[in-house]
């Protein structure tokens, strides 16, 4: 009784903390239910199908010896990390998971020359490894720079951006993109007897999904390889409704298509994640509200923020900060955004000397961390994005965080952008001057009367963004931007759940 009374007197006194408990519970929840939607809706796949040739690419060699030790995919996964080459790990690790888990819902025991279970044991094993593997890797104090990252081309994971213009599934603008096998655009309530959410999710489990079902009579058409429709189509992509899917936990890849500035083109942003591997890590896979963020930074004039454009002229580098970076997105398309304002291949400053960053992504996890890294690497923009750990809820974090920004002898000191994407911790109690978010984005944002704060959050619940009084503000809002704007609808194909946000430092 008296530990009962102890907490139930804290949390009154605290009661962000209660809040705070609650929101992770209420994830943990959310991530445990999208866990079981997805095991339940994609547990039959064949491994004697033409989808399944794109697949199985690192395992013959590392397996394919019938004379081999066993557990060769594991003991590879450990050294693959142990050496810092996670992407590729995560690749063996995931050729692993399609092949047991194709093979216990048909029985087979070996696909080509590869014994299924003496090359990779079992599903927990291979989980296992690479997480155990991955959590003694970050523990190196300089893991970030151990980290190598191999450019491999699969039919599966990279799309030829060459001849996307053309086809007839994408046209490069928020058209919804229909062709005879696949539709991602809005759905009418009768199809297939489901919310529009549902059947889009269905249809991505079908013709998209890593895991998905690839059957030789209807489906055909989804997973024929040669069909370049299938991969512009299971692209995410501003107009389509297949961002229901987000987060997709299982998957270990996401391609989102976005547009080019002043440009008609369009380029395919790749985005690794370690959902399977890492089951009820929030922090391993991409989340709406990121998604929407890295969209619109992808073309802020599209978006209708021009203001970023006034915030990034002339400004010293790197000028941009995200807060909880995740798997990376936002600081990735933002980071391309930039490269293709400066019209260069490099950012050079007035003496056209190379000065690489632009934004530093921050986190408080060495996973997110890690995975921005190679998704930086992977979208060739590995130079302009610098990769640092910072909490956004601490101000002594990031009060520090200059000193750990530098560039040459030139130390900086705020930042003319701040991003940021469902920072839960940040939301509390808003309509107050002494709220986390006011008192941490005045710790980060320079003085600069056209500096800019874009915040992506749900518009309800804990996550809406309250002023306070007008007398107490040091911050304003100079536009909101529904997700609508984006096609982002919800599964009822209601008014988005997501907003943008752009805030800048009231006038004195």
């Amino acid at each position: 009784m008296g530990e009962y009374s102890t907490l139930t007197l804290y949390t009154r006194q605290h009661p962000s903390m209660l809040l705070m408990l609650l929101r992770f519970i209420l994830i943990l929840l959310i991530v445990g239910i999208s866990y079981v939607f997805a095991a339940s809706s994609d547990t039959s796949y064949t491994l004697d199908d033409s989808c399944r040739q794109q697949y199985v690419h690192l395992l013959p060699e590392i397996c394919g010896n019938k004379s081999s030790s066993n557990n060769n995919a594991i003991e590879t996964i450990k050294h693959l990390v142990s050496t810092g080459n996670l992407s590729k790990a995560r690749k063996v690790a995931y050729e692993c998971l399609y092949l047991i888990r194709g093979s216990d819902n048909n029985k087979v025991k070996r696909y080509d020359d590869i014994d299924i279970r003496h090359c990779c044991s079992s599903e927990d094993e291979v989980i296992q490894a690479y997480k155990s593997s991955s959590d003694a890797f970050y523990k190196n104090e300089n893991f970030l720079e151990l980290i190598k990252y191999e450019y491999q081309q699969y039919d599966d994971d990279i799309v030829d951006n060459s001849s996307s213009s053309s086809s007839d599934c994408w046209n490069g603008h928020d058209d919804i993109l229909k062709t005879n096998s696949i539709s991602f655009g809005l759905m009418e309530e009768n199809d297939h007897n489901m919310s529009p959410g549902s059947a889009a999710i269905d249809l991505w489990n079908k013709c998209c999904s890593y895991f998905r079902s690839c059957n030789t009579d209807k489906e055909s058409s989804c997973c024929d390889k040669t069909n370049e429709s299938r991969y512009l189509c299971c692209d995410l992509a501003e107009g389509l409704d297949n961002h229901l899917i987000l987060p997709a936990l299982r998957e270990p890849t996401i391609n989102i298509r976005v547009n080019k500035y002043k440009e008609d083109k369009s380029e395919v942003i790749s985005i690794e994640q370690e959902g399977s591997l890492r089951q009820f890590d929030v922090s391993g896979v991409l989340w709406p509200a990121g998604y929407l963020l890295g969209l619109c930074l992808s073309n802020p004039i599209e978006c209708g923020m021009p203001e970023i454009l006034d915030a990034i002229d002339g400004s010293r580098r790197p000028f941009a900060v995200e807060l909880g970076c995740g798997v990376g997105f936002p600081s990735i398309a933002f980071a391309k955004f930039v490269q293709q304002y400066m019209n260069s291949t490099e950012v050079c400053d007035d003496d056209n000397n190379t000065v690489s960053p632009i934004i530093v992504s921050t986190d408080t996890s060495n996973i997110s961390l890690a995975l921005t890294k190679t998704n930086a690497q992977a979208n060739d923009v590995g130079d302009l994005v610098l990769i640092n750990h910072a909490n956004h809820s601490d101000l002594e974090s990031l009060s520090t965080l200059h000193q750990r920004v530098t560039i040459g002898e030139d130390v900086h000191t705020k930042f003319d952008v701040i991003l940021g994407s469902s920072l839960q911790s940040l939301f509390d109690e808003t309509s107050k001057h002494s709220a986390t978010l006011w008192q941490s984005l005045d710790t980060l944002l320079s003085n600069d009367k056209d500096s800019v704060v874009v915040l992506s959050h749900v518009r309800s619940g804990n996550e809406q963004i309250v002023l306070p009084p007008d007398s107490e503000r040091l911050f304003e809002v100079v536009r909101r931007v529904s997700g609508d704007k984006f096609g982002m609808l919800t599964r009822d194909s209601h008014s988005s759940d997501f907003e943008l946000v752009l805030l800048r430092r009231r006038p004195v």
